[in-house]
């Protein structure tokens, strides 16, 4: 199934507020890409499909 652009822009909202609240409770360094996924209710592949790693994640955050 094709997502809108309004979902596309939902998921990476809810991606970009879960990873920075996890990284704000338990370090960057601790946080893995899958436990972003989770707490955003999403898979790991899209947080790759948005953010392509954890690096690039923090830098949108940024």
């Amino acid at each position: 199934m094709r997502r809108t652009k309004e979902q596309a822009a939902e998921t990476r909202r809810l991606i970009l507020e879960a990873a920075e609240r996890l990284f704000l409770e338990r370090d960057y360094e601790t946080v893995s890409l899958e436990e972003i996924a989770a707490a955003a209710g999403i898979t790991r592949g899209a947080v790759h499909w948005h953010f392509h790693n954890k690096q690039g994640l923090l830098l949108a955050i940024r």
